[in-house]
């Protein structure tokens, strides 16, 4: 084989040797953005998903020896923990985190603006084996919330019903 030859042959591969290579860093390119692509969507929907926050409004609905699991979870969403014991009461806990104002996110200054007045949030309900409010306890980071009614404290034979 002359060098001629084996030129005409590499000059052959050549071009679609470059070809690959630039399809290669198309694909590469497209992997990336896609990647991007995914990571952001997650980002804004992971971002756009705030559990509700806990409102007084909501809270001052709450009756003690009235108020069922089930019209908890329509006012304060799904529960964070729930917990039964061994004589049927049920502990319930919503915890949930107030997201900062936009401004907070600015460099430098955010935190001037706003930015450190989170506001974290816990209600703890106990029901009843019958499955009513026996009692429950509010707090917030920023003593925004206060419990509605006096929180009382049912005996086990008023729960139960006894004489």
């Amino acid at each position: 084989m002359t060098t001629g030859e084996s030129a005409r042959r590499l000059g052959n591969f050549a071009a679609p040797r470059c070809d690959l290579v630039q399809s290669r860093c198309a694909v590469h390119m497209k992997t990336k953005f896609l990647l991007c692509a995914i990571l952001l969507s997650s980002c804004l929907t992971s971002w756009a998903h705030f559990p509700p926050t806990i409102t007084q409004q909501n809270i001052n609905q709450i009756q003690i020896g009235q108020t069922t699991e089930a019209e908890l979870v329509l006012l304060f969403g799904t529960p964070t923990t729930r917990f039964v014991d061994l004589a049927r009461y049920t502990a319930i806990d919503w915890f949930r985190s107030v997201p900062p104002p936009a401004q907070s996110y600015i460099p430098v200054i955010g935190s001037c603006l706003g930015g450190l007045d989170i506001d974290a949030q816990q209600l703890t309900v106990v029901l009843s084996p019958g499955g009513r409010v026996v009692r429950y306890e509010v707090h917030s980071s920023l003593d925004r919330l206060h419990a509605a009614t006096r929180v009382t404290t049912t005996t086990r034979r008023q729960a139960l019903g006894s004489k």
